[in-house]
């Protein structure tokens, strides 16, 4: 009972996923059908940089969710298949398209926009985003409330206990911070080119809700747990509903981990560059065995299998 994990922006890096292209033809077209899709050389930049160009939201986005996606049929290919998908905010996108609820290519292109709409929302600099660590939620909601006197902040992430991240604008954000470093958390600012999961992408929210509706969605044949709810996506119109709420909403990571357990997980993976969500699912369900993208490939016994499944 596998459970995939997929990161969201953040984690991405120059060269990431090389080895598994160098290694695996089926990954290789994933990544030209997602050039095409896009019409840019986005496995180039992946590949090659610069890291400034792979780094931007409209880049970073459909770049994380084409290596999550080209893993995740990896590891499906060699006989390991997962019974439940998460993701982290962009990850909830490949969950989705390895559930079948979206087409890889619409995906791509959904995301891509996502991401330049999300980076016009918000001026340049004049939002923010921190880790807060070390605090419950009701003290971050104390410090929100003191922040909102000064702006927009409110938590963007739940993503295990202790573990948060504060979102909005750049002064309210900073006496948010100050509030959380008072009562005895550990603040870490974030270097983010928009305040995600924030009251000030609602601009946004009008014409990324057209796209959604425009965009081919069905009901996911494994079952993905939602950021916004934490609870299983039943149809194609609660995915739709997700993906326009998630803009604005917090993401409840550290819930839908546990909402995994619920549903039998007996492990979770991770795919995408980095270990965050392993870190994270190592906090909120430590009994829980926990393995890389990686480790799982190695250990996987078929290393011979042919692309399987709705990816």
């Amino acid at each position: 009972m596998n459970a995939f994990l997929f990161v969201g922006q953040g984690s991405e890096r120059v060269g990431m996923g090389a080895d598994l292209t160098a290694a695996c033809a089926a990954c290789r077209a994933k990544f030209a059908a997602a050039d095409e899709a896009l019409g840019q050389p986005l496995s180039r930049w992946i590949e090659e940089g610069p890291e400034e160009v792979l780094r931007s939201t409209e880049i970073a986005q459909p770049a994380l969710l084409t290596l999550g996606v080209a893993q995740a049929g990896h590891l499906m290919a060699r006989g390991v298949w997962p019974t439940a998908l998460a993701g982290h905010s962009l990850g909830q996108y490949t969950a989705l398209v390895i559930a079948g609820a979206l087409n890889f290519s619409d995906a791509v292109r959904l995301v891509a926009v996502r991401g330049q709409l999300m980076q016009r929302a918000v001026p340049r600099g004049a939002g923010a985003m921190v880790a807060v660590s070390g605090l419950p939620r009701e003290v971050l909601a104390v410090a929100c409330k003191l922040g909102n006197e000064h702006g927009v902040v409110g938590v963007a992430c739940f993503n295990a206990p202790g573990r948060a991240v504060l979102s909005g604008e750049a002064d309210a954000v900073a006496v948010a911070a100050d509030a959380c470093e008072d009562f005895g958390g550990g603040v870490v600012a974030l270097p983010v080119s928009a305040p995600f999961h924030s009251a000030l992408l609602a601009p946004m929210v009008p014409r990324f809700a057209r796209l959604v509706a425009e965009t081919p969605v069905q009901t996911p044949r494994i079952p993905v747990v939602d950021n916004v709810t934490a609870q299983p996506l039943r149809d194609a119109d609660a995915v739709r509903k997700s993906l326009v709420d998630q803009i604005e909403a917090p993401v409840l990571f550290d819930d839908s981990l546990r909402t995994l357990v619920e549903l039998g997980v007996q492990r979770v993976i991770g795919c995408g560059p980095g270990t965050a969500g392993l870190k994270f699912a190592a906090l909120t369900i430590p009994d829980v065995p926990r393995a890389t993208f990686e480790e799982t490939a190695a250990a996987a016994s078929d290393m011979r299998g042919a692309h399987v499944g709705p990816v």
